[in-house]
């Protein structure tokens, strides 16, 4: 599976961002998310906020050393790549020493003004390969992101995100992050039985000091092996969270667990877009309902016009109710969305009376049910391994 390229372009050159505009729009089918900053303060405070997959620097900064450091702090799976223009530079002497010190930064490759997509695309393909070789490229490993997401309420996703959650965290024991990014309305904590004291809330309002250790203070461990961020339990603290506090967690979470699994509230709005940009996978729960799978396909063209793109979409069919006549098949569901079902978990009675008593049911003894079988499978699906930067073409 692939996620979109999260670039920050750091230069006050007013021509860069529009040169940079014209080459983006040739690199074809490739996914890139842009952001830009003028100078080291702001260049710091989005890297910090949006943790992109790649910095572009440009060859007019001074101090480099300071700054790469300051980067490398802010966002430590970041590429540093410079952006040499030959027009800053007296001799070929003088830029080969930029080179040098830009190296010796932390610098990991460069590309040349004017920018062009080939050159973007050779520089793109050389990350990714030096990602996936022999691992000393990269400073950190970057857990993965899965978050679940429906048209409308009552299918079952929280149930399934709680669930799936847990199944993680019985495998891979304080290596699972389940966050409640349904602020205002969220159950996580109340289908785990847990009373949080901390939230969300109390996490933005560190943001600024944000880092592994402390998200890990200020979630809830319970005890399938997993730790919670809850929602807030105030309507007014979960107005104050905004997507750029969201995307900021939700990059810290990446780099301080193997897996973080989200649960969004069925609206589509800019904190769950912001969930989106980050996700690995969205996995959208469709209850095999005519109504259901109707909102299902608009919400799959809404998902595709935010940037999720189809193979990062997965479909879940839940049988939330008990089986009766006239219900529509997973062959239907696939039918009418024209894509792939990836799983169908069967109706059973003891999930929902497990949503009364506050204990997942992939935590009772019995393991082979159809219900709990199903988890373990989608939890497998989940748990396989992305690569850190898409796949380039063109």
């Amino acid at each position: 599976m692939s996620r979109p390229i999260t670039i920050l372009l750091v230069s006050n050159d007013p021509d860069l961002p529009t040169e940079w505009q014209a080459a983006e729009a040739a690199l074809g089918s490739m996914r890139v998310i842009t952001h830009f900053a003028e100078n080291r303060r702001d260049a710091v405070k989005v890297a910090t906020s949006r943790q992109p997959d790649i910095i572009l620097l440009a060859s007019g900064e001074t101090d480099l050393g300071a700054f790469a450091a300051e980067l490398r702090d802010a966002a430590p799976l970041a590429h540093l790549v410079g952006v040499l223009d030959r027009r800053q530079f007296e001799s070929g002497d003088e830029e080969s020493a930029f080179v040098v010190a830009a190296t010796r930064a932390g610098v990991r490759d460069f590309v040349r003004r004017p920018l062009s997509s080939s050159e973007l695309i050779g520089c793109f393909r050389r990350l990714d390969h030096g990602a996936s070789g022999n691992g000393t490229s990269q400073p950190a490993r970057a857990g993965r992101v899965v978050c679940f997401v429906s048209n409308k309420g009552g299918v079952g996703k929280t149930t399934l995100a709680v669930n799936v959650a847990c199944e993680l965290g019985r495998r891979a024991p304080g290596r699972v992050l389940l966050v409640d990014a349904a602020l205002q309305l969220g159950l996580c904590a109340t289908m785990l039985n847990l009373q949080p004291e901390v939230t969300v809330y109390d996490v933005v309002s560190q943001i600024d000091r944000l880092d592994g250790t402390l998200l890990r203070e200020l979630t809830i461990p319970h005890e399938s092996g997993i730790d919670l961020l809850a929602a807030p339990g105030d309507a007014v603290e979960a107005a104050a969270i905004d997507e750029e506090s969201l995307s900021r967690i939700l990059g810290v979470a990446r780099l301080t667990y193997d897996y973080v699994i989200v649960d969004t509230f069925p609206m589509l709005d800019g904190i769950a877009i912001a969930t989106f940009d980050r996700a690995d996978e969205v996995w959208q729960v469709v209850a095999p309902t005519v109504p259901t799978v109707l909102g299902a396909e608009r919400l799959l063209s809404l998902l595709e016009g935010v940037g999720v793109e189809q193979e990062r979409q997965r479909i879940l069919v839940n049988v939330s109710v008990p089986p009766h006549g006239g219900g529509l098949s997973a062959r239907d569901v696939a039918t009418r969305l024209n894509r792939q079902v990836d799983l169908v978990v069967p109706f059973c009675r003891g999930a929902v009376a497990a949503c009364n008593t506050g204990r997942p049911i992939v935590l009772a003894e019995r393991r082979w049910g159809g219900f709990r079988r199903s988890i373990g499978e989608l939890a497998t699906l989940v748990a396989e391994p992305a690569m850190h930067l898409p796949e380039v073409t063109g």
